[in-house]
């Protein structure tokens, strides 16, 4: 992603396919819609509007690790709530920096009350585990500043340092993710 894609609407990235069950629902109604569709969430609503996700970790963390049995769960009782929504004109960089803040990696895309789409943190960053490349430190006079919160750093270095550490918070630009 360009530097320039930070400042893009969301509206560039958003999946518009997407699942809906209501709470009510068992979750192995629901990963088997996630099965068939190739997705790896369901936007869950209670009384047609919606109320939370619920996700493949989800039902990992919660439902399997936990013992519970997902014919009997339902997926109110496990779904990540609250919802956390964007619409659709959301900078990139805004989306990116909620996800981090919020330790999520989806967003509902809304416009009004009406669902657009799910944005993925993977849609914006994508999967960098091949193609990682360590960054040379730039010398300069000059501060330079994080996009996402401001703060300022001495070198481009420690600005990446800091956009990987704090705001996506997967070693994607450090020397230990390449080891």
């Amino acid at each position: 992603m360009s530097g320039d894609a930070l400042f893009e609407p969301v509206s560039k990235y958003v999946r518009h396919g997407y699942i809906v069950l209501e709470e009510s629902s068992r979750v192995q109604e629901a990963v088997k819609a996630m099965r068939e569709n190739g997705y790896g969430s369901v936007i869950v609503t209670k009384d047609g509007k919606p109320v939370g996700i619920l996700t493949e970790r989800d039902v990992l963390y919660r439902v399997v690790a936990e013992g519970k049995d997902p014919k009997n769960t339902r997926i109110g009782e496990v779904m990540t709530t609250p919802l956390i929504t964007v619409t659709p004109d959301t900078k990139v960089s805004d989306a990116i920096a909620i996800m981090s803040k919020k330790g999520i990696r989806r967003l509902v895309v809304m416009s009004g009350e009406k669902i657009i789409g799910i944005i993925s943190l993977m849609a914006l960053v994508g999967d960098s585990t091949g193609r990682s490349v360590l960054l040379p430190e730039v010398e300069t006079e000059e501060k330079v500043k994080c996009p996402y919160c401001g703060a300022v750093f001495g070198t481009v270095g420690e600005l990446s340092k800091h956009i990987d550490r704090v705001h996506i918070g997967f070693g994607l630009l450090s020397e230990e993710r390449l080891r």
